[in-house]
């Protein structure tokens, strides 16, 4: 099973992980004396890829853990080929406004390319043009816009991964209840997670599923909008969070109420501060994305657009993986879960 993370040791991965995301110093130079090592050294500086600039990834916000995993898929494939990868974003996911302007002054310094989590799917769309026409070229990962800018987008299939959340919410009840929709934001690609929940549980005549609740992934937010719910809606049997601060802030207002045990959670991305939840019980199932190979193809998709290279397809969609008791301790799934083993690569 999941090793327990316990909320202490999950700060101090998070605290650890962007200290990860900072560019190392150049180390000292071989003293002139030592000859003998500095010749193999040599050699080994000659055959590392030569300094081809900065890559920027630009999250929905750099609070969330997920992201964090991300970027070390970018980072390993960016050293392969030779950038760096700096990593910064606005501090939550209501933070639009910052985001875009945010693009706009990073293609300013013109670097080899940006990586970019959008967190409204048109609101973006004209900083990304204007980067693009600057020289700047922007590939999406985890969220994508309207728009054919972009050289490359790397997202999940959002919709089916709510759509697997809803069937199996439907199995553990029996296909009978009432349960709660809480998504990120109604403008964002990631709001296809909630549509493809409802569409799913409209499936049951015996369940009924509550207006979508918008919380912009912040789980203080999402605290108090599920303790609402649940307070309003006594006869609750279930939860869907879109993503996992979301789910923090249910699991809270659930065990607040005495109702860990019979409340059923569903979430999106089995992140450090999930997998303890997880692992007691009080969540049920996760929907599992691939952040790791959404930084490592969106940085692939840069390199090829600056080498001329034709990129197709231009859109890629992972497929989410439903992660359950049962199912866990396969391979498959043990290569998903946000784990600190994962940084040992």
């Amino acid at each position: 099973m999941l090793k327990k993370l316990t909320p202490i040791f999950a700060l101090l991965l998070v605290l650890g992980l962007l200290a990860g995301c900072a560019v190392p110093a150049a180390a000292p130079a071989a003293p002139a004396a030592d000859e003998a090592a500095a010749a193999p050294a040599a050699e080994d500086a000659a055959a590392a890829p030569a300094d081809k600039g900065e890559i920027v990834f630009i999250p929905k916000s750099t609070s969330a853990t997920f992201y964090l995993f991300l970027v070390k898929g970018a980072q390993d494939r960016a050293k392969e080929l030779g950038y760096t990868v700096d990593y910064q974003g606005p501090a939550t996911e209501a933070d639009i406004a910052s985001q875009v302007d945010l693009v706009r002054n990073i293609t300013k310094k013109q670097p080899a390319g940006i990586l970019l989590a959008a967190l409204d799917s048109e609101a973006l769309i004209p900083p990304i043009e204007e980067a693009m026409a600057a020289g700047v070229p922007v590939a999406m990962a985890d969220s994508g816009v309207n728009g054919d800018a972009p050289i490359a987008s790397i997202i999940t299939d959002q919709y089916k991964g709510g759509f697997m959340a809803g069937e199996e919410m439907a199995r553990l009840l029996d296909g009978k209840g009432k349960v709660a929709n809480l998504g990120i934001q109604a403008g964002s690609v990631s709001a296809g997670r909630s549509v493809g929940f409802a569409d799913a549980i409209a499936q049951y005549p015996d369940m009924e599923v509550l207006e979508t609740q918008w919380t912009d992934a912040d789980a203080a937010k999402s605290l108090n909008i599920a303790t609402d719910l649940i307070t309003g809606n006594p006869d609750i049997a279930g939860f869907f969070s879109a993503a996992a601060p979301i789910a923090s802030g249910i699991a809270q207002a659930a065990i607040a109420k005495g109702m860990e045990k019979t409340l059923k959670i569903i979430t999106f991305d089995p992140s450090p501060e999930i997998l303890p939840l997880f692992d007691d019980g009080t969540i049920q199932a996760i929907i599992a994305q691939d952040p790791y190979q959404m930084g490592y193809q969106g940085v692939t998709a840069i390199d090829d657009f600056i080498n001329g290279k034709t990129i197709d397809p231009k859109s890629i969609e992972l497929a989410p993986v439903l992660i359950t008791p049962e199912n866990v301790d396969s391979a498959e799934v043990q290569a998903l879960l946000q784990t600190p083993d994962k940084f040992e690569k």
